[in-house]
């Protein structure tokens, strides 16, 4: 015959449960961010290859949103650069092979 759980137990249980919880919303939310920024990603540098200078760029995609810096993560990670022609405004955003490689894997 089982024995109840003691009131202590139960409770611990409980809170094993609330964290499981907490944690499976957590990692869903971050999932969420990610194919966000995927996807944001895409139509930048979709945006880009159509070719744009630097002025049209920051025109379109200027973020105030520290959670979406989409244009800031592309020139970090290499997906994008400037290449200065005179004028900051008139310089060109050329995707990297590594920028057309990206967008070649995601393009549907």
């Amino acid at each position: 015959m089982r024995q109840p759980t003691p009131h202590a137990e139960r409770h611990h249980r409980g809170d094993l449960g609330v964290r499981k919880a907490r944690q499976l919303a957590q990692a869903n939310a971050q999932a969420s961010e990610k194919a966000a920024a995927a996807a944001l990603t895409l139509q930048f540098l979709d945006f880009i290859a159509d070719g744009r200078t630097y002025g049209e760029t920051m025109e379109a995609w200027r973020s105030t949103c520290p959670r979406m810096p989409i244009w800031e993560d592309a020139v970090r990670d290499g997906l994008v650069r400037i290449e200065n022609g005179g004028a900051m405004k008139s310089s060109r955003i050329v995707l990297t092979a590594r920028g057309r490689a990206w967008l070649g894997r995601n393009k549907s």
